[in-house]
């Protein structure tokens, strides 16, 4: 009877002991603080409540400063030299649960690289901020295993290359920030299986020559700012892969020349900004493919002329921005494919600041100014000037009388008056040669004062001027002619100088004085009585 009750007592005993345990580790499994202990393997800062004022790194948090329970932290980087490795990165396991994190380093030198330890412990990361640091470049996979993320910017941090893999595998990233570095070279497959990204934005870098295949990955990107930097060279590939672009800002650079296809990829674009380049060259074809194409913008470039069908593959474009070139003209031709899409409201052509001549190729000027219902249209086409043909003919030739320019008339009247050709000529030929003297003594100075308006000729508002009183360009004139304006109306050209020079003999041999006449006539009688 005792050894069954001795039994029963022990397991009694044994299965209290049991729960008691269980109980005990339930609760230890539940303590924060011994999970983090764990974690941090013994390292229990609350990265939100740092006090030490020797710590490497302070952080503000957003709203409360209790484990586990920030969404939002601010740190500041002040002492420099912090290894990757450092115990001051474990500490963010307190704070597992931070949605928005951002690092602002107040030493040169502080931060050389993105702090990935730190990052690991914020799986529910949706935007990571960087700035001012000094991390010269980006290794592989830096923002590794953040699969939450969306937004990654990097501003302001000297960072000089983008390594292959340097933002891989991020399948929920939309925007990728690195504006205001020193960005050099931009290694392929840098970004890479980015499958959500929608704008990358490289401004205000040093990025000189865009690797072939680099964007092949980002196949999704809406919007691509590579404003500021010294892009010199592109070509059909360059933008390979970004077939869904709507917006691509090539603004202030060195780009020279557009060849054929440069954008043929680009089969959703709506939006190209060119300003501030040096575009002295722009193939027939570089817009080819772009028939999505609405905002067009080569303004402050080098342009002196268009090719004739350059608009003819982007009949879509209704805003297109043409200030501060040097074109000299821009005919019908050029602007006929995307006209009338001038006229709605909310268009825009701007053509101010060009080098326009005043000629009949201008006459579309009126006709659209008085159809489009763009105020900024209007606008600009009220502000346009072009030049008049300077004055080649020296004002000499205004001194001339004006039945001068028939010369054979003119020597008529010489001869009429007793005086010899050669003698007039000779006295004309003075009195031009030393008024084309003064006039070129006028115009030297003239042109010390003000030689570019000399040059350039007199600018005249387009719209004030007449439609039907715009002269046409005159035909190209071989190099072998003079051109007729270029001819001193006085001095015969070659051609005529023949036959005055005949005339002028035989009005010579006819202009004998009265006592020629007599003298001749008297020795012929005295020979004819010798003889007889």
């Amino acid at each position: 009877m005792e050894r069954p009750r001795i039994a029963g007592v022990i397991y009694i005993v044994v299965s209290l002991a049991l729960v008691t345990e269980m109980q005990i580790n339930v609760l230890a499994k539940d303590n924060p603080k011994r999970r983090t202990k764990e974690k941090t393997g013994g390292f229990q800062k609350n990265i939100c409540d740092i006090t030490d004022r020797d710590s490497k790194v302070h952080c503000y948090c957003e709203n409360t400063r209790e484990l586990r329970n920030a969404t939002k932290a601010e740190c500041w980087v002040f002492n420099g030299g912090i290894p990757r490795d450092d115990v001051i990165w474990q500490s963010f396991a307190s704070q597992p649960n931070l949605q928005s994190l951002s690092f602002n380093v107040r030493v040169d030198g502080a931060l050389g690289y993105v702090p990935n330890r730190a990052l690991q412990y914020s799986q529910k990361l949706r935007s990571v901020n960087i700035k001012y640091g000094n991390i010269v470049f980006v290794a592989p996979y830096a923002l590794a295993n953040l699969t939450n993320l969306r937004e990654a910017i990097l501003t302001q941090n000297q960072i000089e290359n983008l390594q292959e893999y340097a933002f891989a595998h991020l399948p929920n990233v939309t925007v990728i920030s690195l504006e205001d570095n020193m960005i050099i070279d931009i290694e392929t497959n840098a970004f890479f299986d980015l499958p959500k990204l929608q704008k990358l934005v490289l401004t205000k870098n040093n990025i000189s020559t865009i690797r072939d295949g680099t964007f092949l990955h980002t196949f999704n990107l809406l919007e691509l700012d590579l404003n500021k930097n010294n892009i010199f060279n592109l070509n059909r590939h360059t933008f390979d892969g970004l077939a869904n672009l709507r917006k691509l800002d090539l603004r202030r650079n060195r780009i020279c020349n557009l060849t054929e296809f440069t954008f043929a990829e680009l089969w959703n674009l709506q939006e190209l900004l060119l300003g501030k380049n040096e575009l002295k060259f722009v193939s027939e074809r570089a817009f080819d493919g772009l028939s999505q194409l609405r905002k067009l913008s080569l303004e402050d470039n080098d342009l002196a002329r268009l090719p004739a069908g350059l608009f003819e593959g982007v009949r879509g474009l209704s805003s297109l921005d043409l200030r501060s070139n040097k074109l000299y003209a821009f005919t019908f031709d050029n602007i006929k494919p995307i006209f009338d899409n001038l006229k709605p409201q909310n268009s825009n052509l701007l053509l101010e600041e060009n080098n326009f001549v005043c000629d009949c190729q201008l006459k579309w000027f009126h006709l659209l100014h008085n159809e489009t219902k763009s105020q900024n249209t209007r606008d600009s086409l009220g502000s346009v000037t072009c030049q008049m043909d300077p004055p080649v003919v020296s004002a000499a030739y205004n001194k001339l009388p004006e039945d001068s320019i028939n010369t054979k008339e003119y020597n008529q009247e010489i001869l009429h008056a007793g005086i010899t050709i050669e003698t007039q000529n000779a006295k004309n030929n003075a009195t031009v040669k030393k008024s084309l003297e003064e006039v070129k003594d006028v115009i030297t100075d003239n042109n010390d004062i003000n030689q570019e308006t000399a040059k350039r000729g007199v600018k005249r508002n387009v719209l004030k001027i007449a439609p039907n009183t715009l002269p046409c360009p005159k035909k190209e004139i071989k190099t072998t002619e003079l051109p007729p304006f270029m001819v001193d109306p006085i001095i015969p050209i070659q051609n005529e100088m023949k036959t005055y020079r005949f005339e002028d003999q035989t009005n010579v041999a006819i202009s004998i004085t009265p006592f020629q006449f007599q003298v001749t006539v008297l020795c012929s009688v005295g020979l004819y009585l010798f003889l007889t």
